[in-house]
């Protein structure tokens, strides 16, 4: 099977478990930005490829969504369920590769994480920078990944693979630039409009894993906090507090 009818058996395996969008991007297409190409080595240090796919959330969501009284019970079950499934077609995606005889593994949406200080959680890979440089969409005023179909209002995942598979390259568009309503809703101030975060400003307005809380105050040595964060903050542990810059951008809608 040469790289192009790899390509197209992918992409039919990733429409028959309902994934929307689908790109590819070679490994050495991130070597110019070496942080992000030294984290994927980290990961799988054979990786040729990556894929990266996207889930929309619905948009009927979103009327539920801009009630503060009601949101976030409601968008604590779309998000852990959201990840959940990203998560199985990651799986089920890489073990079609491997099937094929190459290696391939997944990036989980929720962990594994790091937190080199106090609230400053960070993923193994950026999923958000490999979606933009293979083509699902752009990076956003909010730092987020914003597809022109469906704006940020999408869930990402990704998987990587010493296969080599065809690129489809970066999209050459950008968010609209008389628009910054993201930037002017954020509550916490952590938008200056060019697509960095504060990163610190963010989570701690945006949510809290009571569990993560409760274990730090019981296990408080150092050596305990990379477990917490991974077994307090996944999928449903955690409560959202804010998903204004989501709810807010036009894109998509």
């Amino acid at each position: 099977m040469n790289s192009q009818e790899l390509k197209q058996q992918l992409y039919k395996r990733a429409e028959v478990l309902g994934v929307k969008e689908v790109k590819m991007i070679r490994a050495e297409s991130l070597k110019d930005s070496p942080a992000l190409y030294d984290n994927l080595m980290k990961i799988l240090p054979q990786a040729k490829s990556l894929i990266s796919f996207l889930l929309p959330f619905p948009k009927g969501c979103l009327h539920l969504l801009k009630d503060p009284q009601r949101t976030m019970p409601f968008y604590v079950r779309l998000a852990g369920l959201g990840a959940r499934r990203l998560d199985e077609i990651s799986i089920d995606l890489s073990m079609r590769l491997e099937e094929q005889g190459f290696l391939a593994t997944p990036v989980f949406i929720c962990t594994p994480l790091e937190m080199p200080k106090s609230y400053d959680l960070w993923g193994y890979l950026s999923q958000i920078d490999v979606a933009a440089r293979s083509g699902l969409g752009w990076i956003g005023k909010n730092g987020l990944l914003t597809s022109p179909k469906y704006g940020p209002r999408v869930g990402l995942g990704t998987v990587v693979t010493d296969a080599v598979l065809e690129e489809d390259g970066p999209l050459n568009e950008k968010c609209p630039d008389d628009c910054s309503v993201c930037v002017e809703k954020c509550p916490a101030e952590a938008l200056d409009g060019t697509g960095k975060v504060n990163r610190i400003n963010c989570t701690m307005k945006q949510a809290i894993a009571p569990l993560t809380v409760m274990m730090m105050k019981e296990f408080s040595l150092k050596e305990h906090r990379d477990m917490i964060i991974n077994l307090g903050a996944v999928d449903e542990h955690t409560w959202y507090r804010c998903n204004a810059c989501v709810v807010q951008c036009p894109v998509g809608l």
